[in-house]
């Protein structure tokens, strides 16, 4: 009987596990720009907290709707990761309404990355806008990416 119900369990998580795998998957999105690859990813922030390196940045108890939205960069040319740029996402909602954020300067697996969080409380497109300061006095870098969000 501990074996039939370890097996279902092992079942199950494998079975969360590959949605979620395919979850981020569909939500990851790369735009190249300025000899700079910019890649965006989106999770529901329980997700993302339970991760290392992304649970000590942000709030343990974040507000209902809100998602992790991450950047990392990559020199286009070398294919190394950039760790030291000031990152901003200005995010548009369904309704119109923006919020911008400067993001903070997170790590996942030991690789530098950029994060924060913000409140999706509308089913609809939202625009993210990414601007990115390579190193101080530099002229910002910006892209855009479209996220289809439903509750």
């Amino acid at each position: 009987m501990k074996f039939a119900a370890a097996r279902s369990w092992l079942i199950a998580m494998g079975a969360v596990t590959i949605a979620l795998a395919s979850m981020l998957a569909t939500a990851q999105q790369r735009n190249t720009v300025g000899g700079m690859v910019i890649n965006f990813g989106i999770v529901p922030a329980e997700v993302a907290l339970q991760a290392s390196g992304h649970a000590d940045a942000h709030p343990p108890h974040p507000p209902p709707g809100s998602q992790h939205l991450l950047i990392t960069l990559d020199d286009a040319q070398r294919g190394t990761r950039i760790g030291d740029a000031e990152v901003t996402i200005e995010v548009t909602d369904p309704h119109g309404r923006v919020e911008k954020k400067p993001l903070l300067h997170t790590q996942g697996g030991g690789l530098p990355d950029y994060s924060e969080l913000f409140r999706f409380g509308w089913t609809g497109k939202y625009s993210v806008r990414v601007i990115v300061t390579p190193r101080a006095g530099a002229k910002p870098i910006e892209t855009i990416f479209m996220v289809n969000h439903s509750e």
